[in-house]
């Protein structure tokens, strides 16, 4: 198999002058400064102890097998996609390896027994779909079940239905499957390329913090149809961009940590998931931006598509409120403003409970964590470029992606607050690879547009003659700043309703350079602006040029192109 090697972290140089976009160097204030002595990694529960990797070993056999924790390798090997046994994985019709390469694996991987059964519905994404399920306390076909570290140091309670004595895991794992738009479809989803992704690339990079998962066998267990029917008794209760979706006929599915809270439990805790995303800055961002690649993306968002903004407020209860999302710079900036470093913006459903204090100490904790250090120095070593100078086939880049995309998991206790990082338990997952070659074209469109859209660089928002604020909290609007030498840029919003296609200008940045004009629904997105004219006694962003002093060069520079 064709494997590339990651280099050493190497110190992070400055974009040259060569690189396709112009304003493309990351101001030293803007880069991230490290955290001092950080605590210790907490370890990985007994539980999750892992057998070391067979060498020599076939991709497909090679997928089933771990990596030893307290063996890492210096570097990590990036899965390519010339890999023959993947490939011939990938061609199969039901999308697993070929029934040679499965024997070879029958005494490595988990044969689900028959009789298993779903017991309740995790959750789904437009991928897969994580259900709780239950297996049978007897039977041949559940013996290796038996010996699985992370159900022996969770034991099995009994549970009784109408069929039979059962057994489940307390704590243990959930069954991830692949998803199909409908019924009988078979799925084209590669488990195997996805567990040998994780197993060569990501174990290796992330540690003990990456989710454990592994491979088990679905053939001959019944299960897909168990799930099938209890996805078509609830699928009136589901996203209704998920409804009539199924999970696809495969041999394959995915055993993953279950990182819910045990309800039980003498000690409860909460569960908190947040995605870390872009936690340094993009490096084909504008050197002008005021604004990370994260909270570009949050504007963009909010202005373009504000039937969706409406339907979070709605559900929030509240105004469009932005310490509900984090600012990525923020989390790893020990440094930053407390206007933008609230750790309740990891959890904003948790600002309001009785535990406020006790839990804002547990997530100062989960902040305070090196994992973030470890992920944002992934992140600047993959990628060297920034969506506007990556190849497709650079696959350090679409690891670097995949990582971006993660989500954090971290168990906290509820009553009482974390003293250190062994009373909190934090995993990283939502890690399938992300292919360059199949991806590059949207990244590179989104990474332009939040560019020529003033994204990154707008530090008001005018909208029917008054002047908002960007409801954003970035950590690079509060950084100090050059003194003000040129017109600030500005999001102009005009009426969608009233502008047709001939009133704006073929190009809006070249016929006015710091003015981009975007239509929406003024009077929707004027509601949620309200907040942010900044006479809403909010803390006064001291860097930020005043509104009177914006209209003024505004007026200056519209005088001088009108001559």
């Amino acid at each position: 198999m064709a494997l590339s090697l990651l280099p050493q972290r190497p110190q992070r140089p400055l974009p040259g002058a060569g690189q396709r976009h112009t304003e493309t160097a990351v101001p030293l204030q803007h880069q991230r400064p490290p955290k001092a002595n950080p605590p210790a990694a907490p370890p990985i529960e007994a539980g999750c102890a892992h057998h070391p990797t067979t060498a020599g070993a076939t991709a497909a056999t090679a997928a089933t097998t771990a990596i030893t924790d307290h063996h890492l390798p210096d570097h990590v090997n990036v899965v390519t996609r010339k890999t023959p046994a993947v490939e011939e994985a990938a061609s199969s019709p039901t999308g697993h390896a070929p029934l040679g390469d499965e024997m070879r694996q029958k005494h490595l991987t988990k044969h689900l027994p028959r009789g298993s059964r779903p017991v309740a519905f995790v959750g789904e994404g437009a991928a897969n779909a994580v259900f709780e399920i239950k297996v049978p306390q007897h039977g041949l076909s559940d013996q290796n079940f038996k010996g699985n570290p992370l159900f022996s140091s969770h034991p099995l309670i009994p549970v009784h239905d109408n069929r039979k004595l059962t057994t489940r895991p307390r704590a243990g794992l959930l069954l991830r499957v692949a998803k199909v738009p409908a019924l009988g479809q078979p799925t084209a989803y590669n488990y195997l390329f996805q567990q040998h992704f994780y197993q060569t690339t990501i174990r290796p990079l992330l540690g003990n913090h990456a989710i454990h998962q592994e491979l088990v066998i679905l053939r001959n267990s019944g299960i897909v149809d168990e799930l099938n029917r209890l996805l078509r008794d609830l699928d009136h209760t589901r996203k209704p961009k998920f409804r009539g979706s199924f999970v696809g006929q495969s041999d394959w599915g995915l055993l993953i940590e279950d990182m819910r809270p045990d309800l039980k439990a003498p000690a409860p805790r909460t569960l908190v998931e947040f995605k870390p995303k872009w936690l340094s800055q993009s490096r084909s961002a504008p050197a002008r931006a005021v604004r990370c690649r994260q909270c570009a993306l949050e504007l963009q968002r909010m202005l373009n598509k504000p039937a969706a903004a409406a339907a979070v407020a709605a559900a929030a209860a509240s105004t469009f409120a932005p310490e509900r999302k984090p600012c990525p710079l923020a989390l790893v900036d020990e440094d930053a403003p407390s206007a933008v470093s609230s750790p309740f913006r990891i959890a904003p459903q948790l600002a309001d409970a009785p535990e406020r204090e006790h839990l804002r100490t547990s997530l100062q904790q989960i902040l305070h964590d090196p994992f973030l250090d470890d992920l944002c120095a992934h992140q600047e070593e993959l990628d060297t470029t920034g969506p506007l100078g990556a190849s497709p086939d650079d696959e350090k880049f679409g690891i670097a992606m995949t990582i971006r995309d993660c989500t954090c998991f971290a168990l906290i206790p509820k009553d009482d607050a974390a003293c250190g990082p062994e009373d909190i338990k934090i995993r990283l997952g939502d890690l399938d690879w992300k292919d360059p070659q199949t991806k590059i074209e949207h990244w590179r469109g989104t990474e332009q547009s939040l560019i020529d859209g003033g994204f990154y660089t707008a530090d008001w928002i005018l909208c029917d003659g008054v002047y908002y604020y960007p409801p954003t909290l970035c950590l690079l609007e509060w950084k100090p700043r050059p003194s003000l030498t040129s017109v600030p840029d500005v999001i102009q919003l005009q009426d969608a309703a009233t502008t047709t296609t001939a009133s704006l200008p073929a190009n809006a940045v070249v016929a006015e350079p710091h003015v981009f004009r975007h239509t929406a629904d003024t009077t929707t997105l004027r509601a949620k602006l309200q907040p942010y004219d900044g006479s809403s006694g909010a803390p006064a962003n001291p860097h930020r040029p005043p509104p009177h002093l914006t209209a003024q060069l505004m007026h200056t520079l519209t005088h001088h192109r009108d001559r």
